[in-house]
C-alpha cells in the first residue's frame, strides 16, 4: 500500500494519483485554508485495516454519508471552492507547473 502526504506538492505540478493507494492533502499549502482536507483514495483498499476504527476515523464512514458525517467546515470549503475556480481560469496546473 503506498499512502502519500501531498500538502505541500497538490495542485503545484502534474500528479499521477492512480500510483498511490491514498493521497492525503492538508489545504493549507495550495488550496485553501487550514480545516479542509482532500483525501483520494482507492475502493479496493477500503475495509482492509484488518482492525476495527474508530467510526469517525475511518474513510467508509466519510464516504457512506457523502462527506457529511458531521458539520463540515464551511468557510475552508468555500476558499478552497474559490481557489479551485482561480487555478482553473488561469490555465490549471499546467499553467501553475511552468
Amino acid at each position: 500500500m503506498l499512502v502519500c502526504d501531498m500538502s505541500s506538492d497538490i495542485f503545484s505540478r502534474k500528479i499521477d494519483v492512480s500510483k498511490f493507494d491514498l493521497i492525503y492533502a492538508g489545504a493549507q499549502k495550495n488550496m485553501g485554508p487550514a480545516g479542509t482536507t482532500l483525501v483520494i483514495i482507492k475502493d479496493e483498499i477500503l475495509n482492509k485495516t484488518g482492525r476495527d476504527i474508530p467510526t469517525m476515523l475511518d474513510y467508509t464512514t466519510h464516504i457512506s454519508k457523502g462527506s457529511m458525517f458531521n458539520t463540515p467546515p464551511v468557510f475552508p470549503i468555500y476558499v478552497s471552492m474559490l481557489t479551485l475556480e482561480w487555478l482553473k481560469n488561469n490555465g490549471g496546473v499546467d499553467n501553475i507547473e511552468n
